[in-house]
């Protein structure tokens, strides 16, 4: 969809040992699997599939590949973080928040695109689909 497992790779530096797997096909599919659900949160997000058309199709790649990124981050710290250590005082648990705040303002650049369905959804239009005037 959008983005490249190799670019995601470069940018963590990630072996298939750091996460779990044996091979680096492993590896590559997992991220790809990943990729196509941020690419689908991308385009539920901005209500739109017309990237490429709009000029937009690189910029929601560096926004993928930097999500997958931040989420490969977590995963790894995650998994080598103890939750309990043995005489220490303070316990603190890894939150997966999703994406960081640079990783969403350069999704907000991208125009949402508004339907009626987004109208509707959003609340703003108490009248019933059949009945909404001002479409």
């Amino acid at each position: 969809m959008y983005g490249s497992v190799a670019n995601v790779v470069t940018l963590t530096a990630l072996q298939p040992g750091d996460i779990g797997w044996d091979t680096t096909k492993e590896l590559e599919d997992w991220l790809q699997l990943k990729l196509d659900v941020i690419g689908v949160m991308i385009e539920k997000d901005r209500n739109r599939t017309d990237f490429a058309a709009e000029g937009w199709d690189t910029v929601v790649a560096d926004i993928a590949e930097r999500w997958l990124a931040a989420f490969v981050r977590f995963t790894m710290a995650n998994r080598d973080s103890p939750i309990v250590r043995i005489d220490d005082f303070t316990v603190e648990m890894l939150l997966d928040t999703g994406p960081g705040k640079g990783i969403i303002h350069d999704l907000m650049r991208i125009p949402r695109l508004i339907t009626k369905r987004v109208v509707f959804e959003s609340g703003v239009v108490k009248a019933a689909p059949e009945n909404a005037t001002g479409f």
